[in-house]
């Protein structure tokens, strides 16, 4: 019998030792049985002290460590009420194995668990209940990073309790059984060192559990989407109203930093404008985080957890399985999405040794997903690795690089297809005026703008200007690309930073991307701190003459903050005052429009974009938890022919997309038609 369990034995709990019992093939009426590794099956009396006929006292058992493949089960005959069962020495898959006997029995279990000097109780585990043991324990993991080797079978846990902590804890599983529903999808931790208890609630696994949240198949009827009335605030919010989503109802159902989804909120006081980073767990080196950047802190935490609930649902599956491996050939060209209209990776990279992808073939197979056609109103088979960036494991190989842009979060399905629409109009413009090199006309900083006259002043004291240029393009969203330009250009600073910004707001399209640039290079002198090779000169100017070097998101920054890289972006500079530009208003006449219906807005930036030949294809990327307890919806947004945002210059996707070559000649930025060759295949410095 366990140390912890012994010690139960003094309070009102009936504590049963497992280990004392032999193996039997039948146990008697109210028995609990364990089924542990190199025991069989041992039944448990259920009552361990005389107890009244038909009293619905609880149970507690003990599960020894056992090789693996340890079960434990409880059958119909058992004991009523549920049965708390301690762990204190024992590994994941005990612990699955646990919850997989507790949903096909039919007595709940209340699991307490030992992790060092941490206990943890719950969450209850039933047949109906919201989340298992595994994925809990998925979930407290997660947060540790790679620094804890979580998918290790063999990873084995536990501890010992003071004895001055036996009575709160029995108090603590007390209460529990008295309130069994309330540990429905909730943990509670008892520490030992600080002698405190802390509540968290944890969800099931975000791909799904074969345990408690078993994902249905993925179907072409599942795909479709319907556009659907959906109220703005107002006819300049382009936001839908949802009380819901609150700074308050985000923070309580997106935060927990035991259990996550978001594991850490930060706080940045030193830059122009409130910054805040709610970072998300996961077994990675590098987190993905939302950052919100807004005029206050509440409200930048508000953005920073929005955006992160959008990064959330957009890396893997959450409300459907992928059924379908298959290669393009195999696929019904009718319904499915050819990948050599997505933009396929540079020839000449294919066989370098950085080069992780497969080289693409129409016989290469994969996994797919089901989209739909929002301009055809059709089914849109695309593959798994483009509908989803942040994939662990997929059906088959990825041809094709693929990052978050495209996917939009909003109040309405509706709504989150119209922006993941702006941020592909936003990254296509950007890379397009990058690649083709075509001059921009300049937008001046509005004076009368509550924000952009202070991140002006805030740059000019650091000894930068803030540069607006107008990128729109054939998708005719006001689209804005953000210089900061240091004044001078043999000082040793980061020469240049930029971002972009898409909305039919062209003043929200500037605050979005001069909040980024402003803030980025601000934060710069501390991310060298914290970073000291990001702007390390010999590290970078390699990079000028190779680009096959510029491998991350932070390389693509960081090599164009030289002096060196200037000529790459004169083409935006010309001989103009450096302080001018033309007012907002005569760059964009006429926006923004009113929208008082975000589906009219959508429905009829989809008739614009298929006149001008591009088609609008949507997968539904929604979380059913977000979607019932906060009213969120998420898509990943397809625009094939248009340029996808890439990081790391060996998979830059500009082969087989004629708009590139196009679209600048017939919107007068370019003399003629460009020829592939024409283009600047530089590194692009977009954040």
């Amino acid at each position: 019998m366990s140390t912890l369990a012994t010690a139960l034995r003094g309070f009102d709990l009936p504590v049963l030792d497992a280990d004392r019992f032999e193996p039997t093939a039948a146990g008697p009426p109210g028995s609990v049985v364990f089924e542990l590794a190199g025991m069989g099956n041992v039944h448990v009396r259920a009552t361990a002290r005389s107890e009244p006929q038909g009293s619905a006292r609880a149970t507690v058992g003990v599960l020894s460590p056992g090789t693996p493949g340890a079960d434990v089960a409880f059958g119909a005959d058992a004991a009523p009420g549920p049965a708390v069962v301690v762990l204190q020495d024992w590994t994941r898959a005990q612990a699955e194995q646990l919850s997989r006997a507790a949903y096909a029995g039919a007595r709940p279990v209340l699991p307490v668990r030992l992790d060092g000097g941490l206990v943890l109780i719950g969450p209850l585990l039933h047949r109906t209940a919201p989340v298992c043991l595994g994925c809990a324990e998925a979930a407290r993991l997660s947060v540790f990073g790679p620094t804890v080797p979580q998918r290790t079978p063999g990873l084995a846990f536990g501890g010992l309790l003071p004895p001055t902590l036996l009575a709160p804890l029995a108090a603590l599983l007390a209460g529990a059984l008295a309130d069994p529903a309330g540990y429905e999808g909730t943990v509670l931790a008892l520490r030992a060192d600080r002698l405190t208890v802390s509540t968290h609630r944890v969800r099931p696994a975000r791909q799904g559990c074969a345990v408690c949240a078993p994902l249905p198949d993925d179907t072409p009827q599942a795909a479709r989407i319907t556009l659907t009335p959906s109220p703005a605030a107002d006819p300049y919010a382009f936001r839908a109203v949802n009380e819901r989503t609150t700074r308050e109802g985000l923070r309580a159902e997106l935060f927990d930093w035991r259990h996550g989804p978001v594991a850490h909120l930060r706080r940045t006081e030193n830059m122009p404008l409130p910054l805040v980073t709610a970072e998300l767990s996961g077994d990675s080196v590098i987190r993905e985080s939302g950052y919100g950047r807004a005029r206050t802190f509440a409200d930048a935490e508000r953005v920073g957890l929005f955006e992160a609930a959008e990064r959330y649902t957009g890396m893997r599956p959450h409300g459907r399985r992928t059924a379908i491996t298959a290669s393009y050939a195999e696929l019904d060209p009718a319904t499915t999405i050819d990948p050599a209209r997505l933009g396929l990776q540079d020839p000449a990279y294919l066989d370098h040794p950085e080069f992780k992808l497969k080289p693409y073939t129409p016989d290469l197979r994969t996994g797919w997903v089901h989209g739909w056609s929002l301009t055809r109103d059709r089914l849109a088979t695309v593959p798994e690795h483009v509908a989803y960036w942040g994939l662990h494991a997929s059906a088959g190989p990825r041809f094709l690089y693929e990052s978050s842009n495209g996917c939009g979060l909003g109040n309405s399905l509706t709504e989150a297809v119209l922006y993941g629409l702006y941020e592909v109009a936003e990254r296509d413009a950007f890379l397009m005026a990058w690649y083709a090199r075509t001059p921009l006309r300049r937008v001046a900083v509005p004076a009368d703008d509550p924000v952009l006259p202070h991140l002006a002043d805030r740059l000019e004291q650091a000894g930068y200007r803030l540069m607006f240029f107008d990128a729109t393009n054939d998708f005719d969203v006001p689209t804005v690309l953000a210089l900061v330009l240091h004044r001078d250009p043999a000082s040793g600073a980061p020469q240049a930073l930029f971002a972009a910004g898409a909305h039919p707001d062209p003043r929200a399209a500037m605050r979005s991307a001069a909040a980024e640039a402003v803030v980025d290079a601000i934060v710069t002198p501390d991310v060298v701190r914290a970073k000291p090779h990001y702007l390390d000169r010999a590290r970078l100017l390699p990079m000028l003459d190779d680009p096959a070097l510029v491998l991350t998101l932070d390389d693509h920054v960081a090599l164009n903050t030289l002096p060196e890289a200037r000529e790459r972006y004169d083409f935006l500079l010309g001989d103009d005052d450096p302080d001018g530009g033309d007012d907002w208003r005569e760059v964009w006449p006429g926006r923004p429009a009113p929208a008082g219906d975000l589906s009219v807005l959508l429905a009829g930036t989809l008739a614009r974009l298929d006149r001008a030949g591009l088609e609008v294809v949507a997968v539904d990327q929604t979380d059913p938890r977000l979607r019932d307890r906060l009213g969120l919806h998420s898509a990943k947004v397809i625009v094939p022919g248009s340029l996808p945002m890439t990081f790391g210059h060996l998979n830059h996707r500009t082969r087989d997309l004629p708009r590139l070559l196009e679209v600048p000649f017939r919107l007068g930025r370019a003399a003629a038609p460009l020829r592939y060759d024409d283009l600047a295949r530089h590194p692009h410095p977009f954040p």
